[in-house]
């Protein structure tokens, strides 16, 4: 039998999930083997601790806080998400004009230019920033400065 078998039948034995036949079964074996003793009397000792530990209730500020943070940072997902696209909108069409009317005269096509490069640049340096810091640290948002 497997040490992970053995822990297996322990967790069972501890919990008092084995069938009477099997429990005396294991009960022999346990007269018979120190390192299977040793390893329920530690197992034993972790589930009492376990047992005996009670969650605490948090207080409603807390709770408070936390739906506030959750809203918020809904709030600004969904706010950033129609800014990047209005701008986005705007610059496409801004673009299409450039290219489609001849009427638009050279200091507005050049702004056009500028706002679409602008934006652009943005856009890549924000994901840039995003993709960088979240392939090496999962957990920045947790981090208070």
């Amino acid at each position: 039998m497997t040490i992970d078998e053995h822990h297996v039948r322990l967790m069972r034995y501890i919990d008092n999930e084995m069938e009477p036949e099997e429990r005396l079964a294991f009960e022999e074996h346990l007269r018979g083997c120190d390192s299977c003793r040793g390893l329920l009397r530690d197992m034993s000792m972790v589930k009492e601790v376990t047992d005996t530990v009670k969650i605490a209730d948090l207080p409603e500020a807390v709770w408070e806080k936390y739906w506030t943070k959750v809203y918020n940072r809904l709030e600004r997902s969904v706010a950033w998400f129609l800014f990047v696209l209005g701008s986005l909108i705007l610059t496409l069409y801004s673009l299409y004009k450039l290219v489609t009317d001849p009427g638009v005269d050279t200091v507005a096509g050049f702004g056009i230019v500028l706002l679409i490069v602008g934006f652009a640049l943005l856009l890549l340096s924000v994901l840039r920033e995003k993709l960088s810091v979240n392939r090496v640290d999962k957990y920045i948002s947790e981090v208070k400065r």
